[in-house]
Order: C-alpha cells, then structure tokens, then sequence
C-alpha cells in the first residue's frame, strides 16, 4: 500500500502494505505510486519538497515482488515492467522541488534504485538500514535505472563491485561511499522541515534514454534464461518455507549442552536474534573458554560492522551465562555434544530427569538417528533434532528430524523458534545422513577418490568454484575436519553399503603431502559431471525414498545447506 499526505508544506510518500512483512515494488503498489505523482506534478505550488518514507520498521523497500517477476511469459511483459519502472523515476528525478528518500531500514534492489532517483538519500542511525542491488543473486540486473544513478553517485568502478557481488552494506559505509548524504537519529522524529533547508534544490539531469534502453533489454534477455529462473525459484521456496514457521513466544530461555563449534555457534545465533537468554555448559573447561572468547570475538565482528552497537553488545553478552546452567528455567535444551550415539543416549536419558516435563528437548546431530535416540527417553513426545550447519550464526539452513513420538506441539514450538533466528527449516524423515549430509558426502568422498586417481587438488577444489560453488571440496573438508568427515561418511556407508564408500585416505591430511601424487593428469571435461554425479544420484534416492516432499526442499537444502549455486539445479548436473 502507497499513500500520500501533506505536513506544513512537505509531501509525505509513505510505503506501508498491511498485508506483508515488507514493502514491495508491485504492478499494484507501482500504479499506486504513479498516481500520486501526477498529483504531485499538478500540484507543485503547495509543497516544498517530498518524501519517501516507510511505515514499516526496519524496511524502507525491498524491491520488485519476486512473485511478479517469476511469472513474466514474454519479452514484451519484461520490457513493459522495466520501462514502467523507469519511466516514473525519471518523472521523480524531474520533479521541480527536492526529493528525499528516508532509509531507516533495507533498502534493496528496486527500492534502491527508488532511493537513488531521489535527490538525496537519508538514512536513520540504525544497525536495520542496509543498501544493496542483489539482483545478481537472481540471475538479473537492476532494471529501474539503479546502474546508471549509482554510477553517477559513486563511480563507475564502485558502482560494478557493489552490483558484481550483489552485498549489503550499512549506513556508515554507504555514507562513505557517497550513497547516502546524511545520517539522523533514529531516536527523534523525522526532521523535514530542517532537511529542506540543509538541502536546497538543484539538479543536473543527463538524459540516460541509451542507458535504460540498454537495462530493459538485458534484464529482458537474462529474466528467461535458465540461471534467473532458477534463482527466482529458489527465492520463492525460501519464503513459502518460512511462511510455515509457528509462533515460540513462550519460549524465553534456552540450555545449550556443548560449547565446541556447533554449541558456540548456536548459542550465539539464538542470544543474538533473539530475547531468550542462553546458558551454556561443557564437561571440558578449556572448551567453554574458547567459546567464551569466541562469542565475544563474534560480538566484536558485528559491532564493527554496525549490527549492533557496543551498548547492546554488552547487554546481549551479559545474557550469557558460561558453566552454570539452571536446568529448571529451561523452556527448550539443546545437545550439541560429540557425534556419538552411545554418549548422546546417556546424556539425554539423564539430561531428561532434570528439566521441566513441559520443557523441549533436541539435539544437533548430522547423522545420526533420531528415533534410535528417542528410545532413550521416557517422553519423547518433547524430543526433535535440529541440525543446524556450521557455521551456526551464518547458515540458514536448519534441517528439522522427527521421531515417530514427536509430538505437534513440540514441532510447533521448533519452527516459531526458527523463525524468530530466521532461519529456513526443512522437516526431514529420519534417515541415516538426513539430506544434506545424504547428498554432500558422496561428492566428498568422489572429490578425494580423483586424487587418488590422480587429479590435482587444486584443479579439483577450482573447478567447482568456477561452477559456482562457495569453496572446494577438499578445502571443505579440511574445514569440517577430515576425522570428522571420515566418521559422517562411514554412518552412511555401514547404512547404504559400497555405493558410499568411503575412502580411508580422507582421514588424512592427503592434499598436502609432497609426493604421495606426485604426477597429476589434466582434469577431463567432465570433471563437474563426476563430481557432482553421487549428489545427483543421492538427491533422487532422497525423493524416492520420500525424506522430503519434492524437489523444491532438494534444492532449498542443497542452495542453504552446501552453498549450491541459486542459478543451477542438481537435476540436470
């Protein structure tokens, strides 16, 4: 929804749909916008300047309605959009009296390129105002005129490198760049009649007919091209996921078992996002003190980036609490203690007797069963897993587990949780591996075997990056941990037999020992197609064998959970 109000010679823009989380460039909200502008245009004499403002907080506009987007049939439908779009922010560019764009939270995409068509872009002292032009990230390009604008804010070269990698940036820095003018307080009401006189009008159009020519017919040509269908796909399945997700509110305070990387991580992610305090605990002391350190070293990552200031740092971290956790406030417990059956069943046997009987009760665990883990418990109608993916506080993927006594209450209460960390959660059939790991540890252990074979593991861990994945395979696995990844991947072969065999020389440090291979073949063209060939043949299974409901959940996983490119499907791998 778009309205429009006057205040004391000021003209008020304000986006507000009642009827979603964000504010959107829809046909609908773009007609909308469209005719205030001709009252606007009719009507100059009245007002002094006119601002863009949203009455959502921590969204100023998040860009074209992907929905409207994935249904565009024709060239002539894409070009009618874009020129619809560009033609009226030309009309606001134009407009004879100042023009402000109020940007107290995202700013993204079309909303962006609505900010930059304004002469000048405030942003309100917040961690929630971020800038970005992601449409790369849709196998798109900004189509509303934002290239042309930004490029005549802040440069040419700037400019690309922000479009190139599609990242968000924070106030502070888009102020740097010469994106936004000026920074207020976001404690004090907008000051609009100070900012007309700070800022006076003044323009100096260039006509940019070539320029959005250009942008129409190259967002025109890639909106049908399989990469953006792919990539629009995948947005729309992250959101419909999330839209299932239950409310959690009772849930205020959480015990985390476990203090190594997935502990620290989880504990982290749920004391930043959330209001739950956390307590967190470990039978080894010297592996709480790392976390302890580490979660303050994260702490102190997000506040140089502007996502928290150093007040609300300090109070978050003093809703920590390190070694001493109080079993009975526990409204949900999470074990994240080592990867081993036996010792899980222990603990959670005992670990049962001492929280509440209303009190939820999971575990993180990559792969191993959650009903077998169950059989440990007198109730577990309270008992889910949560494999959430390392590292915690930035993957957001959380593949949910059932058991057969997982009772609806308890998924419920998991889902609103995840959602409140805004996280996407896929429910999963208890299997060896889940999905994922089901379908990650065969191309690991496919990536190792070309070693063996021969291949260089440079050439390897390269080639799939330039296929679009965010790191090699056997730099991977020397990131999860080779013992690790050895383990993971025997589950699945002692499940599935030899078609997932693992091989031995993965528990070792194999890429880096001079002359174990010492000639290396020339990787072959199909070396993408071997590589990814066991994921490919393992996402089938997983369909077949109904872990999910269909592709849509294959491809959400592989997208969150491995970092597979959002423009390509493993279907046709």
């Amino acid at each position: 929804m778009v309205v429009y109000r006057e205040d004391r010679g000021v003209g008020i823009i304000e986006f507000n749909d009642p009827n979603s989380r964000v504010n959107v460039l829809s046909v609908k909200n773009l007609n909308a916008l469209e005719r205030i502008i001709d009252d606007v245009e009719n009507n100059t004499g009245n007002i002094k300047g006119l601002f863009f403002v949203s009455g959502k907080s921590g969204i100023f506009i998040a860009g074209a309605d992907i929905k409207e987007l994935a249904v565009i049939r024709t060239k002539e439908e894409a070009l009618e959009l874009c020129k619809k779009g560009q033609e009226l922010f030309n009309r606001i560019e134009r407009l004879a009296m100042p023009s402000f764009a109020i940007v107290g939270g995202a700013c993204v995409g079309g909303g962006m390129e609505l900010a930059l068509a304004c002469d000048y872009i405030i942003a309100i002292d917040s961690k929630r105002a971020r800038f970005s032009l992601p449409e790369i990230n849709l196998g798109i390009i900004p189509g509303f005129g934002g290239p042309h604008r930004l490029a005549r804010r802040i440069g040419e070269s700037r400019a690309k490198k922000l479009m190139d990698t599609g990242e968000f940036i924070g106030a502070k820095e888009a102020k740097r760049l010469g994106i936004v003018d000026r920074i207020i307080p976001g404690s004090k009401k907008i000051p609009y009649s100070g900012l007309l006189k700070t800022y006076p009008y003044s323009r100096n159009l260039k006509n940019m007919t070539a320029a959005d020519e250009y942008e129409r017919n190259v967002l025109a040509k890639k909106i049908f091209q399989e990469e953006a269908k792919n990539a629009l796909s995948s947005y729309l399945l992250s959101r419909n996921v999330r839209g299932l997700a239950s409310n959690s509110a009772d849930l205020k305070h959480c015990v985390i078992a476990g203090a190594g990387t997935m502990g620290m991580g989880i504990a982290y992610l749920i004391n930043s996002r959330t209001g739950i305090s956390v307590d967190i605990f470990d039978r080894d002391e010297k592996v709480l003190k790392n976390a302890v350190v580490r979660i303050k070293d994260i702490y102190k990552e997000a506040t140089n980036l502007d996502l928290y200031t150093k007040e609300e740092t300090a109070r978050k971290i003093k809703n920590i609490v390190f070694g001493k956790p109080l079993f009975n406030n526990a409204d949900i417990f999470i074990e994240a203690i080592t990867e081993d059956i036996s010792k899980k069943k222990t603990f959670l046997s005992d670990v049962e007797k001492k929280i509440r009987k209303d009190a939820m009760l999971a575990t993180n665990t990559s792969c191993i069963s959650i009903e077998e883990l169950s059989g440990s418990l007198s109730d577990a109608s309270r008992f889910l897993g949560l494999h959430f993916f390392n590292p915690a506080y930035k993957m957001k993927l959380v593949e949910v587990i059932l058991s057969s006594s997982t009772g609806k209450a308890t998924l419920d209460s998991a889902m609103g949780l995840l959602r409140r960390l805004d996280r996407t959660a896929i429910v999963v059939k208890d299997s060896p591996g889940f999905l994922v790991n089901r379908m990650l540890l065969p191309y690991l252990n496919e990536a190792v075997f070309m070693v063996m074979d021969g291949f260089s593991p440079e050439d390897i861990d390269n080639v799939m990056l330039e296929f679009g994945m965010p790191v090699g395979p056997l730099k991977l696995i020397k990131d999860i941990g080779p013992e690790v990844a050895y383990r993971a991947g025997k589950i699945l072969e002692d499940n599935f037999g030899d078609r997932l065999k693992v091989p031995d020389i993965i528990r070792s440090d194999f890429t880096g020992k001079q002359g174990l291979f010492s000639r290396h073949k020339a990787l072959p063209r199909d070396a993408v197609k071997r590589l990814l060939f066991p994921m490919k043949r393992e996402a089938e299974l997983c369909l077949k064998e109904k872990l999910v409901p269909g592709r849509g959940s294959v491809d959400l996983a592989l997208i969150l959970g491995i970092g597979y490119p959002r423009t390509k499907r493993i279907w046709t791998a």
